[in-house]
């Protein structure tokens, strides 16, 4: 009798064990304890705690309790606040019943994400132009500063600061390297932009431009360099791995100068003529995916004209569209500059 009875017991802990298992089970796999459930919440309350603290540039996604925090950061301050805040968001007492247990950074630097450009031309006079953006006052007057000891004819700034902008030493670093090595050369242009730093110009001979190619080889990360140094009477050395690299090439190449056509005519100004000749020139350095598009201002100031200044472009560009599948030039109705160059990849 007491043997039927432990087996009648034993039946029911086994089922009622059974039944707690299932209904654990349910709860982990579709209750509020559950993965899914866990991960919404968690990131519910991060992105929540971000918004309050005004960073509306960082997004949030949940792998379990890991918050994975991406955007485009404003200052390297604004970053490090984003971090904290999500992993404060959440009470953290451990997995299962806490929150945020780790924060991953897969931010980027706005800097690199929204076209801050930093560039340097050598004028007619011999003066160094420096001319688009800097990080921070202090790397506008250092930069100003060493680019009037490096050029004999001293420097013109006109470099405006990112609002909220934060110093970035690798930047100024950068920026710093490629007028030193822009100072070598008898003339030329930089850009750097993106996670690129370039360099456009004729040096007096071969080994000049080799030391300035090996210079540009080794920039601080995450800056890499590009350049197209000619040296007088001798084939051009170029480095140019990318689209992104050409795009950045394309931009140092074709200078400061506003390009605009003649008055009323279909012929492009002198400087103008130059700057589309150089492009031509630059762009052969390209990969072989990348496509130039030049884009002329429809202005139909009379008739036949546009065709006319678009025929004139790519005759200068030494491209007729017909010979370079890779190069476009084309009418566009609004654009606020007269001459337009955008890089893409080639079917892209």
């Amino acid at each position: 009798m007491n043997f039927l009875k432990t087996t009648r017991v034993r039946k029911v802990l086994l089922i009622s064990a059974a039944a707690v298992f299932s209904a654990a089970v349910l709860l982990f796999s579709v209750g509020p304890f559950s993965v899914g459930a866990i991960e919404a919440r968690l990131q519910a309350g991060a992105e929540s705690a971000l918004s309050l603290r005004g960073h509306d540039w960082a997004h949030v996604r949940m792998n379990g309790q890991t918050a994975i925090v991406t955007g485009a950061a404003p200052t390297d301050t604004a970053r490090a606040d984003a971090l904290s805040t999500v992993a404060a968001s959440t009470w953290s007492g451990g997995r299962v019943a806490g929150g945020v247990t780790r924060v991953i950074d897969e931010t980027v630097d706005a800097r690199l994400e929204h076209g801050f450009v930093f560039r340097a031309d050598v004028a007619m006079n011999g003066r160094v132009l420096l001319r688009g953006d800097a990080t921070d006052a202090s790397a506008r007057e250092a930069l100003t500063r060493y680019a009037e000891n490096q050029f004999a004819h001293g420097a013109d700034t006109d470099l405006t600061l990112v609002p909220g902008g934060s110093a970035s030493a690798a930047w100024q670093d950068t920026a710093t390297r490629l007028l030193g090595q822009l100072a070598r050369l008898d003339r030329g242009a930089l850009v750097l932009q993106s996670s690129y730093g370039v360099l456009v110009g004729e040096a007096a001979n071969p080994q000049t431009a080799q030391s300035v190619a090996s210079a540009l080889s080794s920039l601080p990360e995450p800056y890499q360099g590009a350049w197209i140094i000619t040296p007088t009477g001798m084939p051009a050395q170029a480095h140019v791995p990318d689209v992104e690299a050409c795009a950045a090439i394309i931009r140092a190449a074709q200078g400061a100068d506003t390009l605009r056509f003649d008055r009323q005519g279909s012929s492009p100004s002198p400087l103008t003529a130059v700057a589309l000749r150089r492009v031509g020139r630059v762009f052969q350095s390209c990969p072989s995916d990348s496509h130039l598009t030049v884009s002329v201002l429809r202005e139909a100031l009379a008739a036949g004209l546009d065709t006319a200044r678009v025929d004139e472009v790519a005759v200068l560009l030494g491209n007729g569209v017909a010979e370079d599948p890779r190069v476009t030039v084309e009418l566009v109705q609004d654009q606020d500059r007269a001459i337009r160059f955008s890089v893409t990849t080639l079917g892209g």
